[in-house]
C-alpha cells in the first residue's frame, strides 16, 4: 500500500515539473494560457485531472499538456513502485485569486498576480500526498512574450 511520503514524492515532481518556466505548451508558459482560459469564461481557478486527462473549464488546446503530465505521473508513480491503477486521484488546482500575501509592488508590475498552485494524489481513498505552491503569472498574452524555440524544433 503506498504511503502519504510516497504520493507527496510525486505530487511534488508534479508540482516542480508544472511551475517551471519549461512548462509551455504552442510555445507559451502553460500557467499564463490556463490564467487566460480562467479569465475567458470568468472563473478563478482551473482544475486538471491527470487520470482522465480532463479539464476544467474545458479547452481542447490543452490535451497535450494534459497527455504528458499523465505519463509524467505515470513514470513517478512508477519510480515510486505504486502501480498506477491503486492512484485514484491526480489532479492540479490553479487558483488565480488566492488570499493576498505580502510583497513589494514591484513584484506585480514585473511578474503579474498572485497564484496558487495544489497538487493532490490519492491512492485507495487511504493515503493522501499533496503539495502547494505560489508564485506570480500574468495572463497570455502573444503580442508582450516571446514564443520558445523549442516549441518550432519539437
Amino acid at each position: 500500500m503506498p504511503t502519504g511520503a510516497h504520493l507527496t514524492n510525486i505530487a511534488n515532481g508534479l508540482c516542480g515539473s508544472f511551475t517551471s518556466r519549461n512548462n509551455e505548451l504552442d510555445g507559451y508558459w502553460a500557467i499564463g494560457k490556463l490564467r487566460s482560459l480562467a479569465e475567458k469564461y470568468g472563473q478563478t481557478t482551473v482544475l486538471l485531472n491527470f487520470l482522465t486527462s480532463s479539464i476544467h473549464p474545458p479547452a481542447s488546446e490543452f490535451a497535450p499538456m494534459l497527455a504528458r503530465y499523465r505519463n509524467l505521473l505515470a513514470k513517478l508513480a512508477e519510480v515510486s513502485r505504486i502501480p498506477l491503477e491503486e492512484i485514484t486521484t491526480a489532479h492540479i488546482m490553479l487558483d488565480f485569486a488566492p488570499p493576498p500575501w505580502p510583497r513589494i509592488i514591484y513584484y506585480k508590475l514585473q511578474w503579474g498576480d498572485q497564484f496558487t498552485l495544489t497538487v493532490t494524489i490519492n491512492a485507495d481513498h487511504r493515503a493522501v500526498g499533496s503539495v502547494r505552491h505560489a508564485g506570480y503569472c500574468r495572463p497570455h498574452n502573444p503580442v508582450q512574450e516571446i514564443r520558445s524555440i523549442r516549441s518550432a524544433i519539437c
